[in-house]
């Protein structure tokens, strides 16, 4: 189908909608309980959702915990178009809206979605795997954004809002506990301190010291969590016209690792394994004992099974390394808010730093072999400074600033692949390479990258009429990037003598092992080969790269009646290039990759139906989009490893959907759903099959789908509430989500299949809110799904299962 016949068609349907709308009879005495107004900051100024010009699905603290959402992952199974997964182990999360996404499991890496709390950009993804607690609201805004927002994004952007100090002495607490003996505890207390202080403390803890993970091999459980949060502010009257909101806030993880579940790639059209490991020798070679057995390791269907790597050695070291899945990540930070009030005009400035640490390990081929497994050690500093003023007339609102970002990643990847193909398993295999004489037992990549963003924005609303409103923003940001790394010889010497053995070089143990291969350099490989200066082709690599681009967005919308708004927008964004911070061999590998442009076109409505008892929102969108940043593959010496890229040229074309309507006082209707259609008009991909280091063959890739792009998701929730005598109320709520399947982009093995998710819960408590007990089950099918795949390093194909069936209890106590 045409896709811009089908955009039209979505128009056509948007303006029917308005049609229904306008003339849909609305009955007091049929719908008299109406919606709750949620007021968002989408615009850095406070605004009715329903009353803004750009698409935003927003939650309130009490609908969150409803929905069981504690964490950022976890808002995606109920907000369609946004998806997160994982696409290796490395604790990297990774977010896409409306296809919109970057497939780069590196920490350094930046997302495409913009990720702030309390108003502070959390620019790498990694510092997002905190608890979310205490929230008056989360705002998911879809689509580029393009001025008002500090780091260059292109999807959009998830803001989480805390609930700030109040005046009057307010506490309360949440106790929890499930199936998997996990337990929670929440608890917060407000009040005022002075006469010009008011004060908020709160914290969350998730404990469970049992694990929800069998090994498939051993007596083994992993899942244990040690997770705790807390948050310190102050709302500090300064005078007549001026506040300061201080927040500061801690985050300590000690909790254990998901493992992943190695499966025969055969079942979805993939050989059984990409390439050979240790492990499979016993099963998949005539002489092996288990020969023509399944590997007991290979699982699907059963989300508790699984397995992973909890200690290895080195066989020519003899030193022992601790690499069971696990992480001790903390997170400590502040930022400060000072608004002040001149005459007309507001002055705001927000302050923020944060520190983020972590040593953490990951098993990516998902059993007991040692064919991929890694230790991240992180240490990242992020400083941001914003100044806004703003100002506001009878016709118009209008907001200008500056901001200023820098920030520096120090980290070690610490690779084991003693098992692999690359190790030990090719002498196993008998496999005609290097590799038999000379194998490759550990890896450590090393790197430190230092970022510098400035902008300058504005940000204009004029109410040209009662009825029509013009929005324009311009964005302008300079930001320099400086990346310095390598991969090293992990002080064993196997890399060293792999190099030595094959270019005959003279490297020691510990040595830089990335070999030059730009034939432009003075240290060319290929001009070095058999001389004395043979070991400058290994060399450490420092690149940097600057990027200097205007940004904006103009939109219109009108308002038909007080409960239908109408509007269309024109945004257009960009996300800045970046270095490739996983393993690797050839310094080609590490040539930046360019920045993204994305612009989009959307049309949407806004109506609120029935007295107030209904809202309905719907968009469609298409978006351009040039020089899409994607996971690709690297030729290399030793093989095809993972690489980074551009799409010179793709499109997204798409449709959302948004109700919450009231039927009777006691009914409860949420309903949401996208729908995506994503094409590659023009990439010219790496050939595996036909390429060969030093050359390199291309494939024309046009036509496909963009990875982790489902063409339709879907989330309902209905909740059916009464009184119990005078004093209780009781609810009974059930949700179920779907989310299709996707292609994996050009990487078949990072495809997932379509799947879909049901949760119930029965509540009851006081009328007035003091206290509620609620039992709930999430997953109630106990389905099977994953929402990550893909090759699990070296050699097996392994998938992410999502969480089975759970079940708990909770019980909340406020005062106020």
């Amino acid at each position: 189908i045409d896709k811009r016949f089908y955009l039209n068609r979505v128009s056509l349907a948007l303006a029917a909608a308005y049609v229904g709308a306008s003339t849909a009879p609305a009955s007091a005495e049929d719908s008299p309980r109406k919606l709750e107004v949620i007021e968002v900051t989408a615009q850095k100024h406070a605004q009715n959702v329903n009353e803004v010009g750009i698409t935003v699905s927003a939650f309130n603290g009490e609908q969150l915990k409803d929905l069981g959402v504690k964490s950022s992952q976890d808002l995606a199974v109920h907000t369609p178009g946004l998806t997160v997964n994982e696409t290796s182990a490395t604790g990297v999360p990774l977010y896409t809206i409306r296809g919109v996404g970057f497939q780069d499991y590196s920490t350094a890496s930046s997302s495409t979605v913009g990720l702030y709390f309390d108003e502070i950009s959390m620019p790498y993804s990694v510092m997002s795997r905190g608890i979310v607690f205490d929230v008056q609201r989360v705002e998911v805004l879809k689509g580029p954004q393009g001025d008002l927002f500090g780091r260059n994004t292109t999807a959009g952007q998830i803001n989480f809002i805390s609930n700030k100090p109040t005046e009057d002495l307010e506490m309360g607490f949440d106790l929890g506990y499930n199936n998997f003996n996990e337990s929670e505890l929440e608890f917060y207390v407000s009040n005022s301190i002075s006469d010009s202080v008011n004060g908020r403390f709160s914290l969350k803890t998730i404990q469970s010291d049992e694990g929800w993970q069998d090994s498939l091999t051993r007596d083994d459980k992993l899942g244990k969590k040690n997770q705790l949060a807390m948050r310190t502010m102050f709302d500090i009257t300064l005078n007549d016209d001026a506040t300061l909101l201080l927040n500061l806030h801690y985050v300590k993880d000690k909790s254990e690792n998901t493992a992943n579940t190695t499966y025969d790639g055969t079942i979805v059209g993939l050989a059984e394994y990409d390439q050979p490991y240790l492990g499979l020798a016993d099963y998949v070679l005539p002489t092996g004992a288990n020969f023509g057995e399944i590997p007991p390791w290979y699982s699907t269907g059963d989300a508790t099974k699984a397995d992973w790597t909890n200690s290895y050695t080195n066989p020519s070291t003899g030193e022992t390394w601790d690499i069971r899945p696990q992480r001790d990540n903390e997170l400590k930070g502040v930022s400060a808010k000072l608004d002040w009030q001149f005459g007309d005009v507001s002055f705001t400035s927000v302050t923020g730093y944060d520190h983020f640490e972590r040593e953490e390990a990951n098993d990516w081929d998902g059993s007991a072999s040692v064919d991929s497994s890694n230790i991240n050690v992180t240490d990242l500093d992020v400083f941001s400074q914003e100044f806004r003023i703003s100002g506001e007339t009878e016709n118009l609102l209008w907001i200008a600033g500056v901001y200023y970002s820098k920030d520096e990643i120090d980290e070690s990847y610490h690779y084991f692949m003693a098992d692999s193909y690359f190790g030990l398993a090719a002498a196993a295999f008998s496999m005609p390479t290097a590799f038999v004489e000379f194998p490759i037992t550990e890896l450590d990549t090393t790197y430190n990258q230092q970022t510098e963003s400035a902008a300058i924005f504005g940000h204009v609303e004029w109410q040209l009429t009662d009825a029509f409103r013009i929005t324009s923003g311009l964005r302008y940001t300079e930001e320099t990037r400086d990346w310095s790394g390598c991969t090293y010889d992990a002080g064993e010497g196997s890399l060293s003598n792999f190099l030595n053995g094959a270019f005959g070089a003279s490297l020691a143990a510990g040595a830089c092992g990335v070999v030059d291969d730009n034939p432009v350099s003075d240290t060319y490989i290929f001009n070095l080969l058999g001389t004395q200066n043979i070991n400058d082709a290994f060399h450490l690599t420092d690149d940097q790269i600057k990027t200097n681009r205007w940004m904006g967005k103009i939109g219109a919308d009108y308002a038909f009646n007080k409960d239908i708004l109408g509007y269309a927008t024109i945004s257009h964004s960009f996300k800045s290039g970046g270095f490739n911070g996983a393993n690797s061999n050839t310094t080609s590998q590490l040539v930046p990759y360019d920045e993204e442009l994305l612009t989009s076109y959307e049309l949407g409505i806004k109506a609120t139906l029935l007295d107030g008892s209904m809202q309905l929102n719907a968009s469609t969108f298409y978006y351009d989009y040039e020089d899409k940043q994607e996971a690709d593959v690297d030729v290399t010496f030793v093989g095809n490893i993972a690489g980074l890229t551009n799409i010179p040229e793709s499109e997204i074309i798409g449709a959302e959907l948004d109700l919450n309507w009231f039927p009777t006082d006691n009914l409860t209707i949420r309903l949401g759903t996208a729908y995506l259609d994503t094409e590659i008009k023009e990439w010219e991909a790496v050939d595996v099959s036909a390429s060969q280091w030093p050359n390199t063959v291309y494939r024309d890739a046009s036509g496909g789908t963009l990875a982790q792009s489902p063409k339709w998701s879907h989330n309902i929730l209905a909740k059916y509430e009464w009184e119990v005598g005078n004093s209780y109320i009781m609810d009974v709520a059930l949700d179920y989500s779907f989310q299709d399947d996707t292609s994996g982009g050009v990487q078949p093995e990072r495809a997932t299949e379509s799947f879909s998710t049901t949760n119930v819960r029965v509540g009851i408590g006081s009328i007035l809110g003091t206290w509620r007990v609620t039992l709930w089950a999430r997953n109630v099918t106990d389905e099977y799904y994953y929402q990550a795949a893909y090759r699990g390093g070296n050699g097996p194909y392994v998938r992410t299962a999502g969480l089975p069936r759970t079940y708990g209890v909770n019980f909340n106590y406020n005062y106020f």
